[in-house]
């Protein structure tokens, strides 16, 4: 037999053996305080769960908040894409740092500048049907454009700079040979 019923089996016999007394004590109390002889009758039934453990389930089957090791991707993928976009933003050939400033026809200046919205960073990772690649992280964000205008260059780099555009961006990321790539 199975050593997890036989243990249920034993706690319930135990339960039972030691709760009885202490259930039929107030009938015996009631029966000497009156003299009379009560008869005690069984009216309840204890129904018992058995408790088998679970077969260990493939991580590919489980739902994503179960599976502890796409929660330890997706925080470890999460902390790669932080990185990924500062490094993004100081290497831009328009970041702030070397924006694109034009004359305009009319005299004035116009500057422009590339920045990655921090706040618009999305991580999504998934499990892989691939033995060598087993976990696929695809990153999201939104690259603003910010504008200036004013009457000369260094004017321009001071101005109050508004966004234009927006540009979405979308890379896919594999995780191989223990990092992602």
């Amino acid at each position: 037999m199975n050593k997890h019923f036989l243990l249920s089996v034993l706690t319930v016999w135990l339960c039972l053996g030691l709760l009885a007394p202490c259930a039929l004590a107030p009938c015996a109390l009631a029966t000497e305080a009156s003299g009379e002889t009560l008869e005690v009758v069984e009216t309840q039934s204890v129904s018992v769960a058995l408790a088998v453990p679970a077969a260990t389930a493939d991580p590919a089957n489980l739902p994503a908040y179960l599976d502890e090791a796409l929660i330890q991707k997706h925080a470890d993928f999460t902390s790669f894409a932080k990185s990924k976009i500062r490094s993004l933003n100081q290497n831009h050939n328009l970041s702030r740092s070397r924006m694109k400033i034009e004359r305009q026809p009319d005299g004035s200046y116009r500057a422009r500048y590339h920045a990655i919205d921090d706040g618009s960073l999305v991580c999504n990772v998934r499990r892989s049907s691939s033995n060598t690649i087993p976990f696929v992280g695809v990153l999201f964000y939104k690259e603003k454009v910010f504008e200036a205008v004013a009457s000369s260059p260094d004017a321009c780099r001071v101005a109050e700079f508004i966004p234009v555009a927006v540009i979405p961006n979308r890379h896919i990321f594999s995780f191989k040979q223990g990092s992602w790539q």
